[in-house]
């Protein structure tokens, strides 16, 4: 686990925090898995669609998951790579986890021939061929990628370039509105109605692609805001 470059105090400390804990350190760890750090991840799992039982589930195997190596696979928390939080980091992972746990949910209760005695999981796990679509990849990247895309793709392109213009590029509205022969005030309401316009369409595609994933606009900026690879 690397050091970014140009990482902040608190970043670095909780770089720091989690190779003593990866080393062994059990104060270093119960500061990472504190209990205010599992009742947050539960409840933003409750929050996104999940039952009480399937919150607790998820954020237990998690936090097993950070600290311990299993089937090969090396502990999570050595893949933080400090760009952003360590809560963010641990919130997007449960988010992936709850959206693959309900796809599979869905796709079990799409089998055939499930028997009474049979293991949770047993059709499923013995299934042969590719896993899931999005399966092997970042599923909440994808999914906020899909809505946004969507979202602009739907918006008028002469609309979307004022808005670029303004918010991407940095133009002043008043220069923009010589451009369309528009007044500053009519540049500003339209920005404006645009920008509600993605918000619309985006939360509307993210509940079509998944109406279970209960996302506030909020959340999703934020989690926009952490994923640095959304459009890479």
């Amino acid at each position: 686990m690397e050091e970014p470059k140009d990482t902040s105090a608190e970043t670095l400390e909780e770089l720091t925090r989690i190779k003593a804990a990866l080393a062994g350190d059990e104060v270093a760890a119960s500061a990472i898995r504190c209990p205010e750090a599992n009742s947050r991840l539960e409840a933003v799992l409750r929050n996104r669609g999940a039952s009480a039982t399937e919150a607790r589930d998820i954020t237990a195997d998690l936090w097993a998951d950070c600290f311990d190596s299993r089937d090969g696979r090396r502990p999570l928390l050595e893949k933080f790579s400090g760009k952003g939080s360590l809560g963010a980091f641990l919130t997007r992972t449960a988010l992936n986890r709850l959206i693959d746990y309900k796809r599979r949910q869905k796709f079990r209760g799409q089998l055939p021939g499930d028997r009474d005695d049979a293991e949770p999981g047993d059709a499923f796990d013995s299934l042969p061929g590719k896993d899931l679509p999005g399966e092997s990849e970042d599923q909440l990247v994808g999914l906020l990628r899909d809505a946004m895309l969507a979202a602009f793709t739907a918006i008028d392109p002469e609309k979307l370039a004022i808005l670029k213009l303004v918010k991407v590029h940095g133009l002043d509205q008043e220069l923009v509105g010589r451009m369309w022969n528009w007044s500053q005030s009519k540049v500003s309401r339209n920005i404006s109605a645009v920008m509600e316009e993605v918000r619309a369409t985006t939360m509307n595609e993210l509940q079509r692609i998944d109406p279970w994933l209960e996302l506030r606009w909020e959340d999703f900026v934020e989690l926009c805001k952490q994923s640095s690879d959304l459009f890479g």
